[in-house]
This record gives structure tokens, sequence and C-alpha cells, in this order.
């Protein structure tokens, strides 16, 4: 049984055409704090907390239209019900959902293009493994117990294609009312979402309460699914 989520993205970077590109490990992957509430002592309110970084200069110039490998939803869950949770996710990036009474300043848009054959170009060790000119979603084993992994590709200052796994041998939860000791597909995946759009981690001591930080807070928790000031201000800065 799995306890522990590491977060990771990397990012494959070009400066002309895809056969330039190369890529690059962006971010170390950090291990869940599971409700450990001293890593997060040191960290303001969500709302208060104004820190972001990004993953570089570039940003989706055109819609991210996303397909979801439907076929690859481990057995135990309702592929129907991950997907309704994946698209909330995106939304909530999209719409900078927040608890802030901020208005929505984020231009960036998401749309769902329906189901894929296709597999996410990201290997079982998050390596990038090259752009196909589709944004795909799906499931496959992660190693070292990372439960997600997001691949960007940018051209000049446009990020042009995301490709993000996840874990299928995590225990995953689709809401709080079946969650038991497992790890909310919601929270993790508006993280990867936020790096999909160009977002990176910020540091889990001081930063903790926000969607970008480095580590889950905690099996059944969904605190990062809704957005802190740092993480609205990254996604303004960018669109």
């Amino acid at each position: 049984m799995r306890t522990a989520v590491l977060l990771s993205a990397l990012m494959l970077a070009g400066m002309a055409t895809p056969a330039d590109m190369h890529a690059v490990d962006a971010e170390p992957g950090r291990i869940a704090r599971n409700g450990d509430a001293t890593l997060t002592a040191g960290s303001p309110s969500p709302c208060a907390d104004g820190k972001y970084n990004l993953l570089g200069p570039a940003r989706w110039k055109q819609t991210l239209n996303w397909r979801f490998r439907s076929s690859s939803v481990p057995s135990r869950l309702s592929a129907s019900g991950v997907l309704d949770v994946i698209k909330k996710s995106f939304r909530n990036v999209t719409t900078a959902r927040n608890d802030c009474g901020r208005p929505d300043n984020v231009g960036a848009t998401s749309h769902y293009a329906g189901t894929t054959a296709r597999k996410p170009g990201v290997s079982a060790d998050g390596v990038c493994t090259g752009a196909d000119g589709q944004n795909v979603v799906g499931f496959a084993p992660l190693s070292g117990f990372y439960s997600g992994f997001t691949c960007i590709y940018w051209i000049g200052n446009e990020i042009v294609e995301m490709d993000m796994r996840l874990d299928s041998e995590t225990r995953w939860a689709l809401s709080a009312a079946t969650c038991d000791g497992e790890l909310r597909m919601e929270a993790l995946v508006t993280h990867e979402v936020g790096h999909a759009f160009g977002l990176a981690h910020v540091g889990e001591s001081r930063h903790g309460r926000l969607t970008m930080s480095t580590f889950i807070d905690g099996l059944c928790e969904n605190q990062e699914a809704t957005l802190g000031l740092g993480d609205m201000r990254g996604l303004e800065a960018l669109y």
C-alpha cells in the first residue's frame, strides 16, 4: 500500500522545431508529508502567500486541448468518475478556483477533446519520451513512489504539448465520502495541471499551503485542489 506521494514535473524545451527539442529534468520529486503538520508550520495561509515559481517563460498561446486514455484507468476505479475528477482539476486551474474571494484573472483555457488510445509520453521513471502532437492524460505504473509526472514541451516561449502520467498503483480516492486512507485524486491532478500550464514547485517549509508546494498535505485531504494567492499570481503572470 502506498502512503507516500512523490510530485514531479519534467519539461521538454526546444528553440525551433520538435526535432530540436531536448529533455530537461526541471523539478526533483518530493515525498508527501502525510499529515505531518511540522512541515508547514512556518507557512502562511494560502490566501496570504503570494509566492510562485515558473518552469520557464513559456505559456500556452491557445487552448490546451487534452485527451484521456480511459482504457488505462485501474479496474478498481470508475472510468467516468475518474474523468469527472480530471476535468474538475483542469477547471480548478483555468478558473482560478480559490477560497480567497479573488476573481478569476487567469486567461488560460482548456478543453476535453475525448478519449484516445495513445499513451502519455512519460516513462515509468519520469522521463519525457518525445512529442507526438497530442496532449494525453493516462494511467500506468510509476517507479519510486511517484503518483504523477507531467511533461511539457515548448518552442521559444510557447508551450505546444503536455503529457500527464498518473500512477496506476496508487490508492486513489475520487471523493471525500469514499476516501479511506487514500490519496485524493483531485488534489494531486490539480497540482499536475499547474505544471502543465507552466508553474513550478514552491518550497514546503515556507509555502506549504499552496497548490504548487512540493508535498501533498496528507491522505484524504483536498487542499491542493483550491488555489492560493501565489498559485493564482503565477498563472496571472503567464496568462
